[in-house]
């Protein structure tokens, strides 16, 4: 659907309420990039199947679920701040302090929640599928309050292996071990597309979607009832890169529509899609996922938007993330909890998606 002309207004408002600040970036030219999303598409979204979702989940007659990975952490004055620019959602891992559920909860957001996220250097072939669900469900019974739940964070990356029948049964398991428990939350399946049959590092070569292979074919073809199970929740997705790009149905904003392809072809259908990871790092000019300024973090930030939600099958975005880290630049306020200009037009977009 279009969005109403009152969007600029809205956002110039919110930015003066905010005591927006930007260095070297004048007012008018990210107003300008305001104003143009004044004819942004939102396309409207289905109504997600019966037990998919809770009142927690549910999307706005407008768009998708806009939030941050880790909102929380910086004070309630800046949390404060996130929430009153419509930005009502935060991603959390268990067990990562200061993003905490608690603190998130306190500070008004709803919380999407990473759970039995295993260690980046250990192997997925070293973890027991049974002792995984249970651990899930675990977390999730002393985790009140959680909208939306994610399988783990980037599992097909863990010690450098992509291992997706083992990840498949320790997914299965959990929604199993989750349905014995009566907890109704969706669990997020962690999907990418094209595999390496050695390492990330070393590929050797690749397990490709266009040619009968790929993270989610293998997953489900070694896992008996792993695609119902995945329909029945939904999947998480990191498209970082170049605006337009697909590369191995993966990398770019382009691959969304690529990996909705293959869960189509595979699954049958096309289960609900979570953008829970998207941003570009300043000091990073060039790089795809990076911006030469604030101003052109800004202009990504809206262009990559407008892909997404111009996608009836993505419901939520989280953007990474609310303030700077050693990953990178990515913050949309920095460590001072000054507000970029970034900020400003993710709070025009989540205001217009409903928020």
């Amino acid at each position: 659907m279009r969005l109403l002309g009152v969007i600029a207004m809205l956002s110039l408002a919110a930015g003066a309420a905010l005591g927006l600040r930007h260095h070297g970036e004048s007012e008018q030219g990210v107003a300008g990039i305001i104003a143009r999303l004044r004819h942004i598409k939102i396309a409207p979204r289905r109504a997600l199947p019966a037990g998919v979702g809770s009142p927690a989940t549910a999307l706005s007659a407008r768009g998708p679920i806009i939030g941050t990975n880790d909102g929380v952490g910086w004070g309630r004055a800046a949390a404060r701040t996130i929430v009153r620019g419509h930005i009502t959602w935060n991603r959390v891992a268990v067990g990562s302090p200061p993003n905490t559920l608690a603190g998130s909860l306190s500070d008004g957001f709803k919380v999407l929640l990473i759970v039995a996220n295993v260690a980046d250097g250990t192997p997925l072939s070293q973890i027991n599928p049974s002792s995984w669900g249970a651990e899930v469900v675990s977390e999730l019974k002393a985790s009140r309050g959680v909208g939306l739940a994610e399988a783990g964070n980037e599992s097909y990356l863990k010690a450098d292996v992509a291992n997706p029948v083992q990840y498949g049964r320790m997914y299965l398991d959990a929604v199993e071990d989750m349905k014995a428990a009566r907890i109704h939350i969706p669990l997020l399946f962690n999907m990418t597309g094209d595999i390496p049959h050695d390492t990330w590092a070393d590929p050797q070569g690749w397990s490709e979607d266009d040619h009968e292979g790929g993270w989610l074919r293998e997953a489900v073809a070694g896992v008996p009832g792993l695609a119902a199970a995945i329909l029945a929740n939904g999947v998480s997705i990191h498209p970082y890169g170049a605006l337009g790009e697909n590369s191995h149905d993966d990398l770019g904003t382009g691959s969304a529509a690529a990996e909705e392809s293959i869960a189509n072809t595979v699954l049958g259908s096309i289960p609900p899609f979570y953008v829970t990871e998207i941003g570009y790092a300043l000091g990073r000019c060039g790089a795809v996922a990076g911006a030469c300024s604030e101003r052109q973090q800004a202009t990504k930030l809206q262009a990559a938007y407008e892909v997404f939600l111009a996608d009836p099958h993505i419901y939520g975005i989280w953007w990474y993330q609310s303030h700077d880290d050693p990953t990178g630049n990515f913050g949309f306020m920095s460590n001072s909890n000054r507000v970029r200009p970034a900020f400003k037009v993710l709070s025009a977009i989540a205001s217009a998606a409903g928020q």
